[in-house]
């Protein structure tokens, strides 16, 4: 299937209930530079990102504490384990022509944390760190960070420390007419 029989993702979150969003700690350089299509077989096969997917942390992905005063992708870099996920990325870091580029102004990425968030996205891990065996999503699984940061119910990920963090639980499983996963959030 090419890009353009794809829906089209979106470059943000929707909340139906939140508990907080936040802005606390600078973006690393990465959460607005890294390429989201190229680096491993995972990212290369995922179908709800296309060739106009930004680069950077995205709405929808899991950011984490990398360092003092730093947030930045929860993604597979060695020194960033995922029990330092801190919550899911409003909107696209480094956001689109013809909008506000505030992460990129203010080197501050928003992010929604807070046991209880209830929010759908569109950007998920549609395979396993394989790259060919998909993944399926049911209403209760939970979800974890994926090695690109980005939602899914695999477990045993690359780089992932011995106790995987429950970033959230499936509440409505996307479709390939409805592409939207709803999400309550636990960290």
């Amino acid at each position: 299937m090419s890009d353009s029989n794809l829906p089209v993702p979106n470059s943000h979150c929707e909340f139906f209930y939140r508990q907080t969003f936040n802005t606390y700690g600078l973006i690393t350089a990465t959460g607005l530079t890294q390429n989201n299509r190229v680096g491993n077989v995972q990212k290369a096969a995922n179908t709800r990102l296309t060739t106009s997917t930004n680069v950077g942390i995205l709405a929808g992905s899991v950011v984490a504490v990398v360092g003092s005063n730093l947030i930045g992708p929860c993604a597979g870099d060695s020194t960033v384990t995922y029990d330092m996920a801190v919550g899911i990325a409003v909107n696209d870091a480094v956001g689109n022509p013809f909008e506000s580029s505030s992460a990129v102004s203010s080197q501050r990425v928003v992010y929604a944390h807070g046991s209880g968030t209830v929010f759908q996205t569109d950007i998920y891990e549609t395979f396993h760190t394989d790259g060919t065996t998909a993944v399926t999503y049911n209403p209760g699984d939970f979800l974890y960070a994926s090695q690109n940061g980005l939602l899914t119910n695999s477990t045993g990920l690359a780089n992932a420390t011995t106790k995987d963090t429950i970033i959230g639980i499936v509440l409505v499983t996307p479709t390939a007419t409805a592409p939207y996963m709803t999400v309550q959030m636990r960290i």
